[in-house]
Order: C-alpha cells, then sequence, then structure tokens
C-alpha cells in the first residue's frame, strides 16, 4: 500500500537532485548559441569587408589615416582603403542581430595586405607587420610566416597575387551572466574571426 508514495517520493529526491544539473546544462546551451550567434556575425562581417575591398586600391591611403585611425582621418575615411574596408566591417555588425557594438578599448578591426610570388611566398605587407587598425588597440594575429603556411596547406592556387585580411577582435560579455557559467568561461571571452580574400591590386607588377 505505501510502494506508490515510496515511488513517488523517490522520484521527487531523483528530480531535486538532477535540477540544477539540468539547469546548467540548458543555461550553457542558451548562452552557447548567443556566442554561436555573435562569432557567426563577427565571420560575416569580415567576409564582407574583404569582398568590399577586392574593388579598392589599397595604394589609395590618407597620410592621417596610417597607420593607424586618428580622429583627422573621420573626415577622410571613405577615401582610405584601410578606414573605409575597416568602416564596412563595423557597419555591418552594427546591422546584424543581435547587434555586435566594438569597444574601442578593447575591441578592433585590423586590416593587412599581401603581395605574394608564386610559391605563396610573402615579398611585401602593407602597411606593417602589425596590419592597419581602427581603433589602434589590437594588432594582427598572423605574422607573414602564418600566412605562407596557411596559403602553402590550403590548396590554395599557386600563383603570383595580392591579399587583403580582414580581422575582427571582440570581447564577448555573457548575455545571461550566471556564476555557474563564469567559473567555467571567461567572461569577456576573447573572440577572433578573419577573412582572406585576393586583393588583385596588390598583385606583384609584371616583369616586362
Amino acid at each position: 500500500m505505501h510502494a506508490p508514495r515510496q515511488r513517488k517520493g523517490q522520484s521527487l529526491v531523483e528530480f531535486v537532485l538532477i535540477l540544477p544539473l539540468f539547469l546548467l546544462i540548458l543555461s550553457g546551451l542558451v548562452e552557447f548559441g548567443f556566442w554561436m550567434l555573435k562569432y557567426s556575425n563577427m565571420v560575416q562581417a569580415t567576409r564582407n569587408a574583404a569582398r568590399f575591398a577586392l574593388d579598392n586600391d589599397y595604394r589609395f591611403i590618407k597620410a592621417q589615416c596610417t597607420p593607424v585611425r586618428t580622429s583627422a582621418c573621420d573626415a577622410v575615411c571613405g577615401e582610405d582603403f584601410y578606414c573605409k574596408t575597416a568602416l564596412m566591417a563595423i557597419n555591418a555588425l552594427a546591422q546584424y542581430a543581435p547587434q555586435i557594438t566594438l569597444d574601442p578599448a578593447t575591441d578592433d578591426v585590423v586590416i593587412s595586405v599581401f603581395t605574394l610570388t608564386e610559391g605563396h611566398y610573402v615579398t611585401n605587407r602593407f602597411p606593417d607587420n602589425d596590419g592597419w587598425s581602427y581603433y589602434g588597440t589590437r594588432s594582427s594575429r598572423f605574422t607573414s610566416a602564418d600566412v605562407q603556411h596557411l596559403l602553402q596547406t590550403r590548396g590554395v592556387q599557386n600563383t603570383s597575387t595580392g591579399y587583403v585580411l580582414v580581422e575582427v577582435f571582440y570581447n564577448y560579455h555573457q548575455v545571461l551572466g550566471l556564476p555557474w557559467l563564469k567559473a567555467f568561461v571567461p567572461d569577456p571571452l576573447p573572440l577572433h574571426s578573419y577573412t582572406f580574400m585576393p586583393l588583385y591590386s596588390a598583385a606583384p607588377t609584371p616583369t616586362p
């Protein structure tokens, strides 16, 4: 006669024991979903900016915009290759959902241009080894040797050409902000996305 009541009591105890684990997993999945959405938007923003750079000449620069953007650069940003490419990425981030607003103190957009010979050997890098920084807080995560290795191992066509590299650095702050998630995942979590795209204006000049 007491067996059904005992089973109900046992089920209640099991539910109470498993509830914290269930909530931990569920909240982790929700937070991971927010993270994936924002990271996906970062990747798409770098692609859009790199595609935009295809139709532009990396030699179109303004002195007040190099090697990093300054306040004086804002007035002529649309005339500077690096500045307008970075701004394309920033505008894309602001238009996507969920919206991403970069923090000038910690986040950044970095643009680099490469000239490569056959064999994917970097002969020139512009504007310098650190890349062009929109906020002046970050530098490129790729060395010239990294670029050579990446292109040589990805099956990219072996030819003399130019490339543009667009990088976005963003500190992701947890949306839920739950303490049991912060115990396992850093908050903020540094994210980095990038896109390589051929840039024909940076290709080596053919030898007569």
